[in-house]
């Protein structure tokens, strides 16, 4: 889908009031049928666990797999304007696919399914690495995944700006962060130790860029669609891109493969155009360390308990593997 016909298809959601969302499959099929397309379902239940989503899964007429979704809250319709302008962007310029929204309304928006396999599945009893080993992934995903965050990369942060994509300068994104960890103190907790050591990273020049890029944003596991030889073919979710600090895209690297896998990746990443700075592993290193920041402030700010509490879980699992 050409960057036009995204916008085209986009339409205003501050002119129709917010739909809660449908509670049923039949519910939310028939706003797409609305919306011009006939789908079926391929499940009997609403996917209910994303936090912004309900989602259905369906087929068209000619079998091709679908997805469709209906936003939680009114604020989710203004995030998915500036998503579909990003798809507009990154679409034609990534060597994978990302989602072609065929039908965006305030109140359903739907495309065709990706090809692949996450990389993680969430489950009840926990997550399922599928296809790719996080402890040690293999050339074939560190080389697709460096190819693919440099071409996002490349792309200029002006051509994001002029799409409407939310950006920030480094001195903001450094101000942001330090306002997050005062915050997020009282909820959080954090030990006196971790408290200097985020401190320590914010205030060293040499570590910080001096440029910005554009992100994905929350690049974890589950967004990404894997082929069966662990090959990135596809991105998922593109609610958080931002232009902000390189290093946001690479940190969860660092947090799901580990500091080595960085390494290798930052060497192809490199050779395939993307620009890298001496302090640039540190950097994304000491990032994940105050993830857990930027997780409580987003809790705090929804007030979503059982985020909180996955924030502090996970600092402390940042604290005792220091």
């Amino acid at each position: 889908m050409s960057e036009k016909s995204y916008v085209n298809s986009t339409l205003d959601p501050s002119a129709e009031s917010f739909h809660p969302a449908p509670t049923t499959v039949a519910e939310l099929l028939a706003r797409a049928r609305r919306h011009g397309h006939a789908l079926a379902a391929a499940g009997a239940e609403l996917e209910t666990m994303g936090l912004d989503f309900v989602v259905a899964h369906a087929t068209d007429a000619a079998g091709v797999p679908w997805i469709v979704r209906a936003p939680r809250r009114p604020d989710v319709i203004a995030a998915a304007r500036v998503e579909a302008r990003v798809l507009a962007l990154v679409g034609p310029r990534l060597p994978v696919a990302v989602p072609d929204w065929q039908i965006h309304a305030p109140d359903v928006i739907a495309y065709p399914r990706i090809a692949g396999v996450p990389a993680v599945t969430v489950t009840a009893a926990g997550p399922q690495w599928n296809i790719v080993d996080p402890a040690a992934p293999s050339p074939e995903f560190i080389e697709s995944m460096a190819r693919t965050l440099a071409a996002l990369q490349a792309i200029a942060p002006d051509s994001a700006a002029a799409q409407g994509v939310p950006t920030a300068t480094i001195a903001a994104a450094r101000a942001r962060l330090a306002a997050a960890m005062a915050a997020t103190r009282e909820a959080l907790q954090p030990s006196p130790r971790m408290w200097a050591r985020w401190h320590r990273w914010l205030e060293s020049d040499a570590l910080w860029p001096t440029h910005t890029a554009l992100v994905h944003g929350d690049l974890h596991p589950g967004h990404l669609l894997l082929a069966d030889d662990a090959r990135v073919i596809g991105v998922l979710d593109w609610t958080e891109a931002r232009v902000d600090d390189p290093s946001i895209d690479l940190a969860l690297v660092v947090g799901c493969f580990g500091r080595d896998a960085l390494e290798r990746l930052l060497g192809r990443f490199a050779a395939a155009g993307g620009v890298t700075w001496p302090g640039l592993a540190e950097h994304a290193s000491e990032r994940w360390a105050a993830s857990a920041v930027v997780a409580a402030e987003w809790a705090l700010r929804r007030d979503h308990v059982e985020a909180l509490a996955y924030s502090r879980a996970h600092l402390a699992a940042l604290d005792a593997a220091d």
